[in-house]
């Protein structure tokens, strides 16, 4: 069940991410650029049928079949079965974009989700970080910069709406440096309960995961590269969405990014294996680790 929760979240990110962009213009034409889209498109196929995710989406579906091949420009997933899931999807190559076009109005999120798993395999496939890739564009629409490399066009005419991935080389990203999780970054978050729940956020090269409830709550802060006060920002405008228990305390005492402790509040800096063990939590190469914990 837990791997099946993780996939859901993933899921439910990929809905925000593809909200957020609805009202993405044409702002991202480029001229194209010279790349061997043939190579492109068959490390990015590769990659997606080897993607672990990928696989364990799947698996779910025992009496389902998936196809997955390139023709042409394009890449095709085709899905036949009944058990709920099912269609022809394709994934089409147009100058330095990978593209997914379906009706404005459609409520199959199957064609765009697997979008996302293609975006990741064209993150490996260009030698990128996912989680900066995608914190990138959370970035972008949180801090108003334009962003040429993941766009969503609305053909009203055509009722139909255009995701355009560009895979044609590395992405530049120099405004990852002023990007960290600010109210609007977190406009969907809600206060803790009584309930535990456990969520992931990520803006720019910021990557927050949190579990608990109101009275107890780990908050778990990655930057990539070294800490910085990108990583404080974010922890206090996360604890504020929050609302744990001792907040008040924390905002008193919790002045600059160190290594603190007080009533109902800890901060440490790096993640020790019993935390990991804990949340399933995956430690990734190249972050620096800052955890907050409000609680006993």
């Amino acid at each position: 069940m837990k791997k099946i929760g993780k996939i859901f979240i993933a899921l439910m990110l990929i809905g925000v991410i593809v909200m957020s962009f609805a009202a993405c213009s044409d702002s991202g034409k480029n001229n194209a650029t010279s790349f061997d889209s043939a190579a492109t498109l068959q490390g990015i196929l590769d990659n997606f049928k080897a993607d672990e995710q990928y696989a364990e989406y799947k698996a779910m579906y025992q009496n389902t079949t998936f196809e997955e091949k390139i023709e042409g420009n394009s890449i095709l997933l085709s899905i036949s079965g009944d058990e709920g899931v099912s269609g022809n999807y394709e994934y089409k190559l147009d100058g330095d974009y990978l593209t997914y076009t379906e009706k404005t109005d459609s409520e199959d999120y199957i064609g765009i989700s697997f979008f996302m798993y293609l975006k990741s395999a064209a993150d490996e496939y260009l030698g990128m970080d996912s989680n900066i890739t995608t914190g990138y564009i959370s970035g972008c629409e949180a801090f108003g910069v334009e962003n040429k490399y993941y766009i969503t066009e609305n053909d009203e005419a055509e009722g139909t709406t255009t995701t355009k991935l560009y895979v044609a080389g590395k992405w530049d990203m120099p405004e990852l440096d002023t990007m960290y999780v600010n109210d609007k970054v977190l406009e969907y978050t809600e206060a803790l309960s009584k309930d535990d729940i456990n969520s992931v956020i990520n803006c720019g090269k910021i990557r927050v995961n949190y579990y608990g409830n109101k009275d107890s709550v780990d908050i778990i802060v990655s930057e990539y590269g070294k800490r910085s006060d990108l990583t404080y920002q974010s922890i206090m405008n996360t604890v504020k969405k929050l609302q744990p228990a001792n907040l008040s305390t924390f905002e008193k005492n919790f002045t600059e990014l160190k290594e603190d402790e007080g009533e109902g509040f800890k901060v440490t800096f790096g993640i020790d294996d019993n935390l990991k063990s804990e949340h399933e939590l995956e430690e990734l190469e190249g972050y620096e680790y800052t955890v907050v914990h409000f609680g006993a």
